[in-house]
């Protein structure tokens, strides 16, 4: 049996949307196993003096969830 799970992460980046996305990414990988794939739910820019200062992300992230190795009960 499979059992998945989703969360949601918001990411920034001076670069860009896919620099953006990417930072989501780097750091879902130092603590999460299995991602799958992930969806882009919101893109949103900040703006300072008239000018593009930050790209955000609002990133829904498909991961596996670990099997389990032992039981509890």
């Amino acid at each position: 049996m499979w059992v998945g799970k989703i969360s949601e992460i918001i990411g920034s980046s001076p670069d860009g949307f896919e620099a953006a996305a990417q930072a989501v990414l780097d750091r879902a990988n130092r603590t999460l196993r299995g991602i799958t794939g992930f969806d882009v739910v919101e893109k949103r820019i900040r703006v300072e003096d008239g000018a593009i200062a930050e790209y955000r992300v609002r990133i829904r992230l498909h991961f596996d969830m670990a099997p389990r190795t032992e039981s509890h009960w």
